[in-house]
């Protein structure tokens, strides 16, 4: 009953939210430069176009020829800073209900709380988790950021990127340097919708549709920088990291993990085709409770190498199909491998080994691809498809009874909604079959309602 209550409480906002007329606030970046937010965006928010990815590579500093903002010059320094402080608030709420869904060692929650029975089927409300402040854009001659605000785990969680870009013949080359607890190694600059950085993908439920994201490469905590290129049909980049966003406990003087990315752009009548590699090799130095602050004061204080090898390639054809905006990706990563020089390090001593090293998942191999569709008839309502395939044969050592649940194809379905251009509706189906014989195939549908302003 409590459940009918709360999916009925969440239908009523989402209709609210379709009747609101006067719903038309838009983010920072189009208060900065004046006009709307799918000039940037292809079909809807989480995705950018040709003209969204020169804004990025601009360092975020582009305006409208009429000056969408008043600036604050200062020919002394060769400062030109908007007057106005953009800040924008993204708000979202989720309804996840998965049927036959697992825990990590492949079995199906169920427990009692006051006489209610609570297994993994009952379904997951959340309603601030994913929600953001940022306050981003142009700061000053060539300068631009975005810093990030977010709640987890009843923590405020701080990140975010600085960059600098200068005009270099048809585009522009840059350097950003950041630091996130969440969107991966490529957050200082990827503007491609191919899942390699978190926020810009085709699905919502990132694990189970795209490669990038099920192979733990396009996520995670990063701190790093990027030196980059982004011409008129060539984006190349060079960087270097550290796999954690708080720097505590990690060398990061002689340690960081070098990247780079390649992609190159070539228009075919109505359409873009964008092909793309990436590879990640280094070893990063981190203290062995880095990872598992917990267990800090337990364990002896030592140094661990988190060894990093990683390679993948990247497609993404967009444009327009017999009339209709069209998106499609594909993304393979035949590994990702992070390796402990020594897992011993990380054991907690008075428990047997068999399941006291606290590697994983920074102990792992994985190799996904994933191949995904999205089509809008119409402007405001798009249908989407998505198929992926993941294995991990990582060593696990840190509790040997563990089934491997990373192990699986999924098939998804959904569509995207919006009211307005900042008021989106995402509903996602996977069916999810694992290979493993011990797991159950199970169903997940998600439903998201996504507020920008």
């Amino acid at each position: 009953m409590k459940q009918l209550h709360r999916f009925a409480l969440f239908s009523c906002c989402l209709l609210l939210f379709g009747f609101l007329e006067n719903a038309q606030a838009v983010p920072g970046f189009a208060r900065q430069t004046g006009l709307e937010c799918m000039m940037c965006h292809t079909q809807n928010q989480t995705k950018l176009n040709r003209f969204g990815r020169e804004f990025a590579r601009s360092a975020y500093t582009m305006s409208s020829e009429s000056g969408a903002q008043s600036l604050i010059d200062g020919e002394a320094l060769g400062l030109s800073i908007p007057s106005v402080l953009n800040m924008s608030l993204m708000l979202k709420g989720r309804i996840e209900k998965s049927d036959g869904a697992i825990n990590g060692k492949g079995n199906v929650l169920e427990s009692k709380v006051d006489g209610e029975k609570i297994d993994s089927n009952r379904g997951i409300y959340e309603f601030f988790k994913t929600s953001t402040i940022n306050v981003a854009g142009r700061v000053a001659n060539n300068v631009g950021t975005i810093i990030e605000f977010r709640e987890k785990e009843g923590k405020a969680i701080f990140g975010g990127k600085i960059a600098t870009a200068f005009e270099t013949g048809s585009g522009y080359s840059g350097l950003a340097v950041y630091s996130t607890n969440n969107y991966g190694p490529f957050s200082g600059i990827e503007s491609y919708n191919t899942g390699l950085y978190k926020p810009l993908r085709q699905f919502e439920n990132h694990k189970l549709t795209n490669a990038a994201q099920a192979s733990d490469l396009g996520s995670g905590p990063a701190t790093g920088l990027q030196l980059y290129y982004g011409g008129e049909n060539l984006f190349v980049t060079l960087g270097a990291y550290v796999p954690i966003h708080n720097n505590d406990g990690i060398d990061i003087g002689d340690s960081m993990i070098p990247f780079a990315r390649i992609a190159y752009e070539q228009p075919l009548g109505d359409l873009t085709l964008t092909v793309g590699a990436f590879g990640i090799s280094g070893t990063a130095t981190a203290s062995n409770t880095t990872f598992y602050p917990a267990l800090s004061g337990l364990i002896p204080d030592a140094l661990v190498g988190v060894k990093k090898e990683a390679y993948g390639f990247d497609l993404q054809l967009e444009g327009v199909i017999l009339d209709i905006e069209t998106l499609m990706t594909f993304v393979a990563v035949p590994k990702n491998k992070t390796t402990l020089s020594d897992a011993s390090l990380m054991v907690y001593e008075t428990k047997p080994l068999s399941d006291s090293v606290y590697g994983e998942p920074e102990d792992a191999e994985t190799a996904a691809y994933s191949v995904d569709l999205s089509i809008h008839p119409w402007p405001s309502l798009g249908f989407k498809v998505a198929y992926l395939t993941a294995d991990d044969s990582g060593p696990h050592t840190y509790e040997l009874d563990k089934i491997d649940v990373k192990d699986k194809d999924a098939v998804t379905l959904g569509f995207d909604y919006s009211f307005r251009q900042n008021v989106l509706l995402t509903m996602e189906y996977s069916m999810v079959n694992a290979k493993k014989e011990e797991i159950e195939n199970y169903n997940d549908l998600l439903t998201v309602l996504t507020i920008s302003f």
